[in-house]
């Protein structure tokens, strides 16, 4: 039996899923050194308990590896570096010119310039105030320091900085307007000459956190023009052309949208990198509103937006590796880390060799969804989370833990520093509510269980049913996109995959046309679109366009995202409401308390009559009264059914519960004036619908539109309503025999 995380040891793994035969990578730091030792574990049972859950896994003998574990630090934060061969003496001098709008700026400072050579260092930061310090330290010299009060946050300014160690002097100007300032501070001699490094957004000589704002159009000179010079280059390079008098280097921030590598315009060749995936695709300079997407105009969007608490990947060195037998099974896997300082715990999806081999069902675990909650702060930070939950909340030791991390990144729902979105999210860095033992406020009274610990209760179910199963991420999805599922006959969604790429959702789509059969057993799924991109393994970019519910919002103009060009947002946005393919879709939330279904009329209705085994329930009966997340099967995220958005004609709606008290509110989408009909006792909308419907493949599709209904499928007793229901669901939608689309009079003839 493994013990629940204490995170004494913090880890992560090298990738979310693996094949039999692969080598896991176990990344893992400790807040003192020590030794310990990895242990593989299948998943079979999450069993509740008074109070809390049960595991029941098994050991897998000889899957183990011992380790030692050490401390680790987290380098967070984004920026620009290039390595500069500088072959010229250093003495006759360098100058850069570049755009510069902070949005924030820290009580300690943030680092903003950089010029390193040897031990010789020239550093800009910026200070509250808009207090400019240019720091120089040269190779055996003092230290020299000056501080000016030149930049204003929330504008756009162009910034020159001169560095002559010849006349031992630096010139800054800053413009702002139309208005010149000029400061000026004498330099020690000692730069040495040779190669050298231009950090931007960060001062790699000094443990400062890094900038937080947008930067435009970096130009690097050979110093011999004044700042009035410089500024004219400036601006040529922003309307698109690279001047080639004195020139050293050129970054274009509008080129390569995609791609962390910043290439030089310049004669040299001095590409630069960008450390920690900073945000691309926003507006620069050169915005006026005229256009929305960056890719029909790109100097439009030549600029890139910083954050001190970016991160891409934490770079912790692999303590141990781990091989998986080449024998083992598809499923849901437990790494327990344990040693003299702690413990971990960290899930691994073992995905077949071969689809279909062993079992015509899959389970396609909601991977991006579990990405884009990955360490989701909201309780600590966020906008009255208490007020949504409609009770007083209470810290766990998970939420504890992430509170002491900040270097662990942000979940796509967090707000960065200077209040704008997070918009990129990493699997290459702890994600703390990854774990078994998560719980969360969004999981209503009861247990707490929510996404990926909710998701373990649809596991157990199918264990305890023995029903042999396979496991597919959203991964394969995204890299297959319609072929990934054609192996099998059903299958089953998490209880909340609400986040899909354009290859993710294309593989649903593609399986139902095919004639499979779907039980969609969660609500607010198939809502935001997500996109990847292969220079960024494990990551995903989201934009919050102009509708659904926020925790931010994008900025207009920024809908796009810089991954793949695709306007972002939810899907229905995009032309594919989920009702389109599942036959429901999101209509409200509340995250107290859930409610029975009842039954409507259709359940009497022989094309369900295989849900009843023969004999239905009569309209009104109650169905899910009771489950570990807030009480009952329809609640916390829920969607309904509606013809307008594309729900067949022809699908059944069996059960619908419409009986929500005014914690839960209407979805955004759904409001096109404010007022007071959003709430759950006053609006018609607010309602979650089961529904049923054939595909004309001879495929049908079943959804819940319940986000609670997997902690009532995982309730005991394991014969309860919900699991028959279910039971008899997937014997059926295994079972070779098509369905068939029911005819439908037309509107002319009435027949």
């Amino acid at each position: 039996m493994i013990a629940d995380p204490d995170f004494g040891i913090i880890g992560y793994t090298d990738r979310w899923s693996y094949r039999p035969g692969e080598t896991v990578s176990l990344h893992l730091s400790a807040k003192t050194a020590g030794l310990g030792r990895a242990s593989l574990h299948r998943f079979r049972q999450y069993v509740p308990q008074n109070p809390g859950f049960e595991l029941i896994l098994d050991a897998i003998d000889g899957a183990d590896a011992h380790f030692e574990v050490v401390p680790q630090q987290t380098r967070i934060g984004s920026y620009f570096e290039a390595d500069l061969p500088l072959e010229h003496e250093p003495h006759s001098g360098l100058a850069l010119a570049v755009m510069v709008r902070p949005t924030a700026v820290g009580a300690e400072g943030n680092g903003l310039f950089s010029l390193t050579a040897g031990d010789a260092a020239l550093s800009l930061s910026i200070h509250p105030g808009g207090l400019l310090r240019a720091r120089f330290k040269g190779d055996g010299a003092p230290v020299a320091e000056t501080w000016s009060e030149v930049l204003a946050v929330n504008a756009w300014q162009a910034l020159t900085v001169h560095f002559n160690p010849q006349a031992e002097r630096l010139e800054i100007c800053v413009r702002r307007g139309g208005e010149l300032r000029n400061y000026a501070m004498a330099l020690p001699a000692g730069f040495p000459a040779g190669a050298a490094k231009l950090t931007l957004a960060a001062a790699e000589c000094s443990s400062l956190p890094s900038f937080n704002g947008r930067l435009e159009a970096p130009l690097l000179c050979k110093d011999g023009a004044d700042a009035r010079s410089m500024l004219a280059r400036l601006d040529a390079f922003l309307d698109g052309a690279v001047p080639s008098e004195g020139v050293m280097a050129a970054w274009d921030f509008s080129r390569q949208m995609d791609s962390a590598v910043i290439a030089d315009c310049g004669p040299h060749g001095c590409d630069g990198r960008l450390v920690n995936l900073p945000m691309r695709a926003v507006k620069g300079v050169r915005w006026s509103g005229g256009e929305q997407s960056w890719k029909h105009a790109p100097r439009d969007y030549a600029s890139i937006h910083f954050h001190q608490d970016d991160l891409l990947d934490a770079n912790w060195p692999a303590a141990t590796t781990l091989a998986l037998p080449d024998s083992l099974a598809s499923g849901l896997y437990l790494i327990e880390v344990a040693g003299d300082a702690g413990r971990d715990v960290l899930p691994i999806f073992v995905t077949p060799k071969v689809r279909g081999r062993r079992s015509k069902l899959a389970f396609v675990a909601p991977t991006f969804s579990y990405l884009a909650y990955a360490n989701d702060r909201c309780l600590l930070h966020g906008a009255n989370p208490e007020v949504l939950a409609n009770r007083m909340l209470v810290l766990t030791e998970g939420d504890c833990a992430l509170a002491a991390h900040p270097e662990f990144g942000l979940s796509l729902y967090d707000t960065h520093v200077d209040g704008s979105g997070v918009s990129y999210a990493s699997r290459r860095r702890p994600c703390l509510t990854f774990r078994h033992s998560q719980r969360a406020w969004q999981g209503g009274i009861g247990s707490g269980l929510w996404n990926f610990s909710a998701d373990l209760l649809i596991l157990s179910w199918l264990d305890r049913e023995g029903l042999e199963y396979e496991i597919v991420c959203d991964d394969q999805l995204d890299a297959e996109g319609s072929g990934a599922l054609g192996a099998y006959d059903c299958v089953l969604t998490g209880s909340h995959p609400e986040y899909h790429t354009a290859n993710s959702h294309d593989a649903f789509s593609g399986f139902l046309a095919q004639g499979g059969r779907l039980i969609y057993f969660g609500g607010n799924g198939f809502y935001w679109r997500v996109s990847t991109h292969a220079d960024y393994p494990g990551t995903i970019e989201l934009r919050r366009a102009e509708d659904g519910n926020r925790s931010w919002a994008s900025e207009p103009g920024e809908y796009y995202h810089a991954f793949d060009g695709a306007y972002g947002g939810l899907w229905r946005r995009n032309g594919r409401p989920p009702q389109h393919l599942v036959g429901v879709g999101y209509t409200g939330q509340g995250f107290f308390r859930c409610h029975p279904y009842r039954f409507t009329g259709d359940c009497q209705i022989d094309r369900v009559g295989f849900l009843f085994d023969g004999d239905p329930p009569q309209a009104e009966t109650l169905l899910g009264d009771f489950g570990q997340i807030g009480g009952g099967a329809a609640g916390i995220e829920i969607d309904r059914a509606d013809t307008r958005l594309g729900t067949p004609e022809h699908a059944l709606v069996i059960a619908s519960c419409s009986a929500f008290d005014d914690s839960y509110v209407l979805a955004n989408e759904e409001v096109l004036v404010n007022r007071p009909t959003v709430v759950g006792r006053l609006s018609p909308l607010l309602r979650c619908d089961l529904v049923f419907f054939e595909t004309p493949a001879g495929g049908a599709v079943l959804s819940t539109g319940s986000v609670a209904w997997a902690g009532s499928l995982g309730d005991l007793p394991a014969d309860n309503d919900i699991a028959r229901l279910t039971r008899r669901a997937v014997d059926r939608f295994l079972d070779a025999a098509p369905f068939s689309v029911p005819h439908q009079p037309s509107p002319q003839s009435g027949k």
